[in-house]
């Protein structure tokens, strides 16, 4: 009987512990390869949002949890993401070892690849580096690194519409909108941690737009502590790449830093004239004070000279007999030289505070500058021949059946007297061969030379963003941020080609209006009026333009992030003010009234209300659901006609409206994933100013649209499926369609005057959106094994991809009254690319030594097939030709330009790191 008694009261007491005992959950996280604790792995449960992390055992523990299922993710720097299901009871519930798998080293490209080519067309420059832009959703991952080939953007969306951060900071340009991924280029592995957002999802440090959010975390004390080194050789881009890297971890005083430098140097092997001559360098330094308070500074900077690639007609590529001729070359002295190189070292300095109020408050204060130069040569000319070997009078088809183009057909393609590139030494001897003139001392005056455009960028930022957890792990998090941008437009005398001075005037007005006074045509009007004559301009003077665009900006945004049991619902919403205005420098004699000082102010509201809803049936099954509208300003360079010349307003000038939604389902089922999205977006009140030679007016113009209307919708699906010991089945479809859905307004102005020319409607109206595949289909093999052997072998198909147009060959202004209706349809019609199959793959190993080494490399074929001729993008020339017969006039548009995807490419990655 005692013993009963006994075990009775054992029993008992046990069952009240257990009662009395919240649940919770336990463990350990380490890596599949050397089962090494990993630290510093983020861990988020829901429902319920809550988030802790691993200690430097690897070990976590999460109390307080009322009994049923939840789901736990895990993330952490260079290893895959992983979600478990977990099911809670009254005691704590201990998982063991969480494993987590090392992400696959397939290399981060550089955002080269997007900025090698040079199209002279807006379209082009705002191709989103989507290769820069992954993230963990499964569509995205693939689409980010498979389509890159061909500059996909996801959505068909201009990387304007996606927010970049670098600790807080929103870095995406003040006057363009885009992000300029090239300030931090080379610096792979400083930039590597990000956080990121995908299509209308709220970030963290922002409500984002259309295309989501991501945030670069510089924090040194959150890189992986070591050494990392790398060496790269590829043909694409560069031929080598060096780049060393390493990171201290938060010390026991701590402090905590982080340096990388990089370089990147050669060409390619398909275009001649193309190389890059590039470094980085990035440091970091982090002081923990205490619990609550710790303070970062940040330096970074890409100080690049790359030789640029320019787009050609088809014509001039079949004459040379390949698909990659680049005009913008020629040889001096037996080397390759490049006329169009573009060369910037953009600077930034970066400073963060935060302060951890309690457990569950926390403020972020950041301050960021941004300086330096951005320039782009280009070879200018005055009254002389166009230098440009690929110029329409030096091709066969301008004397198509004559003797002179029989024999440029044959000279093209022989080569002869290198008709196809720039001949330099013609340049120095027409420059030298000029005669002295004593208005501007001794010396010869240059009429071919190479000047420099820049973009000198000045601009602060300042940043603070709050954020709190309520008790019921409801949570609201805003901020402020503030802004102000200088940027110096200019354009600089680089090279003579063995002049002395170049005299500076403006060439078109000169020609137009310089009979009667040679006022119009002075581009200083104060130097004028002081000497009596034009500035001789000397290499490294200012010449032609110079003036300040500005920007103030200043935003306060917040989110509120609730959940209703296994409904998750976060609204957000900002408001903000941005003030645009030129400042010219100089007083142009064209527009002396209209050209030095300030313009009037441009004043515009924006805003932005968004909300997501996800709901999840289980850990393995649930749907998300978007919505946003957002007013923003339009950028600088669209808000004024022709900010080289005058402070005048583009005509039509106004906000951009933004509509759209888009829900997914989502599932995620042991390792298999999936995603089902569809969105709609609509686009109203864009604006666009094109400046080109008008060669039926004969004089420079400028081509002002406002009132464009864009609207993209589709749908996304992608899957990753493992199939047996390590090998997975992965795919991802993108079908969209992204069509103009107006005729804007358009107005088009003599540049020299400022008189209207011409005004009406582009018809554009249900003409597709250029510049992306409006289908990629992906399809792939991925294997890894137990040893850590990995590689892939992707199929990529892509079609509905269209040629940029040109508005003006949508107009009533170029039509003849004798034209046809087929006439007009020719004229008009918009060019489709021809559908494209790529076959690339990789394979990559690493060997683990003494569990304290890491020795790896990775090798990437593109193009496996080598097939050289798909197009990748291009554009029609916006100029027209006037054809002249004894009873009526006809227009003949210039031939289009193209870019084509490079053959068989590789880069092999080799690194070291401890």
């Amino acid at each position: 009987m005692k013993i009963k008694a006994f075990l009775i009261m054992v029993l008992s007491l046990m069952s009240l512990a257990v009662f009395a005992q919240s649940g919770g959950i336990k463990g350990k996280v380490v890596s599949r390869m050397t089962r090494a604790a990993i630290s510093d792995v983020k861990i988020t449960l829901t429902p319920g949002d809550i988030t802790t992390q691993t200690d430097n055992a690897g070990k976590f523990e999460i109390n307080n949890l009322a009994k049923g299922e939840y789901s736990l993710t895990f993330e952490a720097v260079e290893y895959e993401p992983l979600t478990i299901a977990v099911r809670v009871d009254m005691m704590m519930r201990d998982i063991n070892n969480v494993i987590m798998v090392p992400e696959n080293t397939t290399p981060m490209m550089d955002d080269a690849i997007f900025t090698e080519f040079d199209t002279e067309t807006l379209e082009d420059a705002q191709s989103l580096p989507t290769s820069l832009s992954a993230s963990k959703d499964v569509f995205n991952n693939i689409a980010s690194y498979k389509f890159s080939e061909m500059r996909f953007n996801v959505r068909g969306y201009d990387s304007q519409y996606s927010d970049v951060y670098m600790n807080g900071i929103q870095l995406n340009d003040a006057m363009t909108g885009y992000t300029p991924w090239s300030l931090w280029s080379g610096l792979n592995d400083a930039t590597r941690n990000q956080e990121i957002t995908s299509g209308l999802n709220m970030g963290e440090m922002g409500i984002g737009g259309i295309a989501g959010t991501t945030n670069i975390n510089t924090r040194p004390s959150q890189m992986r502590k070591g050494f990392r080194a790398s060496l790269v050789n590829g043909n694409a881009m560069y031929r080598f790449r060096g780049m060393f890297t390493y990171a201290s971890g938060q010390q026991d005083n701590g402090w905590s830093y982080a340096l990388s430098v990089s370089t990147r140097q050669g060409g390619n092997s398909y275009v001649h004239g193309v190389y890059y001559n590039a470094f980085g360098y990035f440091a970091s330094v982090e002081k923990q004070f205490n619990l609550q308070h710790r303070l970062g500074l940040t330096i970074l900077g890409a100080p690049t000279e790359r030789g640029a690639q320019q787009a050609s007609t088809q014509e001039a590529y079949d004459l040379v007999g390949n698909n990659y001729y680049n005009p913008n070359w020629g040889w001096q002295d037996g080397k390759r030289r490049n006329a169009r190189v573009r060369d910037y070292h953009e600077p930034i300095a970066m400073l963060n505070y935060t302060f951890d109020i309690d457990d569950r408050s926390q403020l972020n204060v950041a301050s960021s500058l941004r300086f330096g130069k951005n320039g782009y040569s280009a070879l200018t000319w005055y009254g002389g021949p166009d230098p440009r070997p690929d110029y329409y009078r030096y091709l066969p088809s301008f004397y198509q059946g004559t003797e002179v183009g029989a024999w440029l057909d044959e000279a093209w393609r022989t080569n002869t007297d290198n008709i196809r590139h720039i001949d330099w030494d013609q340049l120095y001897n027409i420059n030298r061969e000029q005669p002295e003139n004593p208005t501007y001392g001794s010396g010869h005056r240059a009429i071919n030379m190479i000047e420099e455009r820049h973009t000198d960028q000045l601009d602060w930022n300042f940043y603070t963003q709050f954020s709190h957890l309520f008790r019921n792990n409801s949570k609201i998090n805003g901020g402020v941020n503030l802004r102000r941008n200088r940027t110096e437009y200019y354009s600089e005398v680089k090279d003579l080609l063995g002049g002395d001075y170049w005299i500076d005037i403006d060439k078109f007005a000169e020609r137009d209006m310089g009979g009667l006074s040679p006022i119009p045509y002075q581009n200083d009007m104060d130097y004028y009026e002081k000497y009596g004559h034009a500035r001789a301009a000397k290499k490294g003077d200012k010449y032609s333009y110079d003036y300040y665009g500005n920007v103030i900006s200043a935003r306060a945004w917040a989110q509120y992030s609730i959940n209703f049991g296994q409904l998750a619902v976060n609204l957000g919403g900002e408001l903000g003010h941005s003030t645009q205005w030129r400042h010219g420098l100089w007083k142009k004699g064209l527009f002396p009234d209209n050209s030095q000082g300030d313009s009037k102010k441009q004043n515009y509201l924006t805003y932005k209300a968004k909300a997501n809803f996800s709901y999840k049936f289980s850990a393995a099954h649930s749907i998300d659901a978007s919505i946003i509208y957002m007013q923003d300003a339009p950028s600088f360079q669209a808000s004024f006609v022709s900010p080289r010349t005058r402070n005048s307003a583009t005509p039509g000038v106004s906000t951009e409206k933004v509509f759209g939604v888009d829900a997914s389902y989502n599932l995620r089922l042991g390792d298999i994933k999936a995603r089902v999205s569809g969105y709609y977006t609509k686009f109203t009140d864009q604006t666009r100013v094109l400046s080109y030679y008008d060669d039926v007016e004969a004089t420079f113009s400028n081509f002002a649209m406002s009132g464009i209307d864009k609207r993209h919708f589709g749908l996304e699906v992608a899957a990753s499926i493992p199939l047996y010991e390590g090998l997975s089945l992965n795919g991802a479809v993108s079908w969209g369609q992204f069509t103009y859905d107006s005729n804007p307004d358009f107005v088009q102005i003599q540049d020299n005057s400022g008189e209207i020319k011409n005004e009406g409607k582009v018809y554009w109206k249900n003409f597709r959106v250029e510049s992306t595949p409006q289908t990629a289909i992906n399809v792939g093999l991925s294997y890894r094994s137990r040893n850590n052997i990995y590689a892939s072998v992707d199929m990529n198909y892509y079609n509905n991809m269209y040629l940029s147009m040109s508005p003006l060959y949508r107009t009533d202004a170029v039509l003849s009254r004798n034209m046809s209706e087929e006439d007009i349809r020719e004229l008009r019609h918009q060019e489709e690319f021809d559908p494209a199959y790529v076959l690339n793959a990789s394979i990559g190993k690493n060997w683990y030594i003494n569990r304290a080494y890491t020795l790896g490399f990775s090798l990437e074929v593109k193009n496996l097939l080598n097939n050289q001729g798909i197009k990748t993008g291009g554009y029609e020339q916006v100029r027209l030709l006037k054809n002249k017969d004894e009873s009526y006039q006809t227009y003949q548009p210039f031939d289009a330009k193209y870019f084509y995807m490079f053959g068989t490419t590789y880069y092999l990655n080799v690194y070291f790191r401890f």
